[in-house]
């Protein structure tokens, strides 16, 4: 390859995507760097050729001076080397499984990149590996609801808020509430559960982190003010301690009673580290041990099983939960 050909690859490369730019100038002092041996006004001459319509380039420049060169936004990204299908592959399912978790400029910039991946896969399709995406899926285990509304605009100044650690005000509409109340938040991070997304928040000056659903959001506004983040906070250390499992304190020694199904399933998928299952003399039933976190959903999911499983101790826990299937037998009588 001569000089000239591998000046021209070196200077696309060079080059960045719409919105983002480079001058002829900024542009020759980084060919210098690299070893070339050539004036700007060579540049200038080479950035015209090169995004001519005979060129393979998309590439455009500015009116102003001095003029300001990108790729174009829309244009399909140039690997050196070609994306190949297990590449193609990887950002094909990051696209699909987290796009609601990435920056909105960031989905912007990315999507030529998601189209060549997907171009790859169509290319390829003979490939089993280019299938791939269409043989795996993932399931929720709980029934699946449809995904709550979430204002585009609440969801893109979120965004920006942690980008830019700025404070927000929001229009919050708490469960059970009729009308949103305004204040402003510290934004801290952005979590997904179940299908939902929760901005984590301190609220005002208040120190404790609280979870805000994007959904109840009715707007947001970007502050100028810079956020607060308590000392010491980690998101994923606040995920750790149970702060999306709606804790109610402390650990439980739980013992069960389990069918016999539901001890193989459990068998298989234990409730904790220290789980036990022994059987219990003439029944078909077996005894479960395990130390659990104390959480309403711990209690959803023992409702789930109905008569398949019976709490023993906690005493408490077996006491409330006998009330609340008395008040449905109830119900369903009636």
């Amino acid at each position: 390859m001569n000089d000239t050909a591998v000046r021209y690859l070196q200077m696309v490369l060079l080059i960045p995507r719409f919105p983002n730019s480079i001058t002829a100038t900024k542009l020759h002092q980084k060919l210098q760097d690299l070893g070339h041996k050539i004036d700007k006004r060579s540049i200038e001459r080479d950035l015209n050729k090169l995004s001519s319509g005979n060129s393979p380039f998309p590439l455009t420049s500015s009116e102003g001076r001095p003029a300001q060169w990108s790729w174009l936004r829309e244009a399909e990204v140039t690997h050196l080397p070609a994306l190949n299908p297990a590449t193609a592959l990887t950002l094909e399912l990051a696209h699909r499984h987290l796009a609601a978790l990435l920056p909105h400029n960031a989905l912007v910039a990315l999507e030529p990149l998601f189209k060549s991946a997907r171009k790859v896969l169509d290319e390829t399709a003979q490939l089993g590996l280019a299938r791939w995406s269409d043989k795996v899926a993932a399931v929720p285990e709980n029934q699946p609801l449809l995904p709550a509304s979430i204002s585009a605009s609440v969801h893109e100044t979120i965004h920006q808020a942690l980008l830019t650690e700025k404070r927000l005000e929001i229009s919050y509409r708490a469960a059970g509430q009729e009308r949103p109340k305004r204040y402003p938040v510290n934004p801290l991070g952005l979590v997904s559960r179940g299908g939902a997304y929760y901005l984590v928040a301190t609220a005002r000056d208040y120190p404790d982190p609280r979870n805000f659903a994007l959904h109840r959001i009715a707007s947001a506004t970007l502050l100028d003010d810079p956020a607060i983040k308590p000392v010491g906070f980690n998101l994923r250390r606040y995920i750790a301690e149970r702060s999306f499992e709606l804790p109610l304190g402390g650990d439980l020694n739980l013992e069960l009673r389990v069918s016999p199904w539901l001890a193989g399933y459990l068998d298989e998928r234990k409730l904790s580290p220290d789980q036990t299952l022994t059987p219990i003399r003439g029944h078909e039933e077996q005894r479960l041990h395990a130390t659990v976190a104390n959480t309403d959903q711990l209690r959803w999911w023992l409702r789930s099983f109905g008569p398949n499983v019976e709490v023993v101790k906690p005493a408490s826990l077996r006491r409330k939960l006998a009330e609340e299937f008395a008040e449905m037998a109830e119900l369903y009588q009636g």
